[in-house]
């Protein structure tokens, strides 16, 4: 596996897997006349591939040049119907394309540990950026977008990787590095990039495990590695438990957060997920 067949494979067929429970509520949701923008925006902001995929949408040169960085202006400017056909399209062919998918990458839990960075970094944000929080709800939904990319067109070799990795008791991203030398932030911020995502999105996808090295986004970059880091301190570990997470004592500073808005930050994502899982019927 290399990032240019990657990049090649990614622009012949750019549909990302989605969780099935997820697609039936948006599809009951676009039947329901009384149903608004907002109670679909509800829905869609909870699952990484939809949102990749309405954010790419919204962005083409169709609908103008304009950077559209929130799920929910993205739905407004696209309409109803139009997010029912994409969310259609993305399922149709996750079903149609009939290849089997890494046995140890288990989706659900990646998209547990999605949309508690999500929750986390939109807190974060309100605390440290409130005009960019629903931006950085997106980016913390997509941080570990790659993963989607790898589970797409190289099951086995992300099979191995997870596997490798738990068996070892290491981070996932550095076991990607041993076995491709590449990681996933790298396949996600190619993905990133080729969709012209917004540069802060762009940028936590790129730097979620390394913040410090962003230059142009630091501040909300770090705010993504912070809920990053905590989602796996209270068990979203997205497929690989085990790994070293604390946060660096530098982020925390960087960052000006006292250790108990850590801990409250925590219980909501927690409880975010208690609720997404009954609201989907999953369990």
């Amino acid at each position: 596996m290399d990032l240019r067949s990657l990049e090649i494979k990614v622009s012949r067929s750019e549909n990302l897997p989605v969780l099935p429970q997820i697609v039936s509520q948006v599809l009951k949701l676009a039947d329901d006349q009384d149903a608004s923008p907002k109670d679909m925006e509800r829905i869609v902001e909870r699952d990484p591939a939809i949102t990749a995929k309405i954010l790419r949408v919204a962005n083409s040169s169709y609908y103008g040049l304009q950077q559209v960085s929130s799920t929910g202006r993205a739905i407004s400017m696209l309409g109803m119907n139009a997010v029912r056909s994409l969310v259609v399209g993305v399922a149709y062919q996750q079903v149609i394309a009939g290849r089997a998918l890494a046995s140890h990458f288990n989706k659900l839990e990646f998209w547990r540990h999605s949309l508690g960075v999500a929750t986390g970094a939109r807190i974060l944000a309100k605390l440290k950026l409130p005009m960019r929080s629903e931006e950085l709800y997106v980016a913390g939904m997509m941080h570990d977008v790659g993963l989607l990319v790898m589970d797409r067109f190289h099951p086995l070799e992300l099979d191995k990787t997870v596997k490798f990795a738990i068996e070892e008791g290491m981070c996932l991203h550095d076991a990607e590095q041993l076995m491709f030398g590449f990681d996933h932030s790298h396949v996600g911020a190619m993905l990133a990039d080729k969709w012209a995502l917004a540069p802060v999105i762009a940028d936590a996808v790129r730097y979620h495990h390394d913040p410090m090295s962003d230059d142009e986004n630091q501040q909300s970059t770090l705010i993504i590695a912070v809920a990053n880091l905590l989602a796996h301190q209270c068990g979203l570990t997205n497929n690989v438990p085990g790994q070293p997470n604390e946060v660096p004592e530098a982020w925390v500073e960087q960052l000006g957060l006292p250790a108990e808005q850590l801990e409250i930050i925590k219980n909501v994502m927690a409880q975010e997920i208690v609720k997404a899982e009954q609201a989907f019927g999953i369990g």
